[in-house]
């Protein structure tokens, strides 16, 4: 199987298939880390307690958990933790925390903290508070078993040229939370589909969103993402849309995901990547 794209074949052949299974697997292991997200709560008042009860600022409906788990006062120049009383609350390092200042990391991210299953830690998203809490139990890791994926077609791998842009430009996007969030590009690559010319703003690492004409019918409402490999100075990258997948807010409802900015919105199919069609595990499993 091959095709002409930018005056460069490509083929799918063993080799290709088996570097392709071996992302599919990195990515699985990955979207573990959001299948366990169990809660994303908004932090807008002073004292934010969590835990069982209907009574807590945010109910975390787990079975075997405790009526409150703990606090998180929000100051005007600080994040305190307080844990509930008799309840056991750990950081990374195994020590025991009751109270404790949350320090906010350069992406505005504090420290996870843990108790039994579950381990939370609060992050910023344009300029506001959120708690983020995995359940390292929820049932939905084991029942996502994948996204529907299209054939592999060599038609829809580009051969692209990437340019730096001189100064990093910073532009605000459309985001899962439903506010703009502000994020960066380095560059651009530019490829050519069928005699015409189009241009993708590129993220730091390679990170690309994308959108095209099955956005929002076949594939996820808010987009796909793919990694370029990015040279050290402008060049040719591969452009494999074979690649694309959905971001976590096709799978979780507890994440925050960027949607890619309008130039990025492609104007032609895409019949490659990831589907928004959920694998069906009794399918599978035949």
């Amino acid at each position: 199987m091959s095709c002409n794209n930018s005056k460069t074949q490509f083929n799918i052949d063993a080799e290709y298939i088996l570097k392709f299974e071996d992302n599919l697997s990195e990515r699985a292991e990955n979207r573990i880390n959001y299948l366990q997200l169990t809660g994303l709560f908004k932090l807008d008042s002073l004292d934010n307690t969590f835990g069982k009860d209907n009574i807590n600022s945010f109910v975390l409906a787990i079975t075997n958990l405790p009526s409150e788990i703990g606090s998180i006062s929000v100051f005007e120049d600080s994040l305190v933790f307080t844990a509930s009383e008799n309840i056991i609350i750990k950081n990374s390092n195994d020590s025991i925390i009751t109270n404790n200042h949350l320090k906010l990391n350069e992406n505005g991210s504090s420290i996870k903290l843990f108790y039994k299953q579950l381990n939370w830690q609060v992050i910023t998203r344009s300029g506001q508070y959120y708690l983020r809490v995995w359940d390292t139990k929820n049932p939905a890791v084991e029942a996502f078993q994948g996204f529907e994926r299209f054939k592999l077609d060599p038609e829809f791998i580009y051969e692209g040229q990437f340019t730096y842009y001189d100064k990093v430009k910073t532009e605000e996007v459309h985001s899962q939370l439903g506010v703009n969030a502000t994020t960066n590009f380095i560059g651009e690559v530019s490829f050519e589909y069928k005699g015409i010319s189009y241009n993708l703003d590129v993220g730091n690492s390679g990170f690309t969103m994308v959108s095209d004409k099955t956005t929002g019918d076949e594939t996820y409402g808010g987009g796909r993402y793919i990694y370029l490999d990015l040279p050290e100075t402008d060049g040719l990258v591969t452009l494999d849309f074979n690649y694309l997948y959905n971001p976590p807010c096709a799978f979780s409802d507890f994440t925050t995901c960027l949607y890619p900015p309008r130039q990025n919105n492609l104007t032609f199919i895409i019949l490659a990547g990831e589907r928004i069609d959920f694998i069906d595990s009794d399918l599978k499993n035949k």
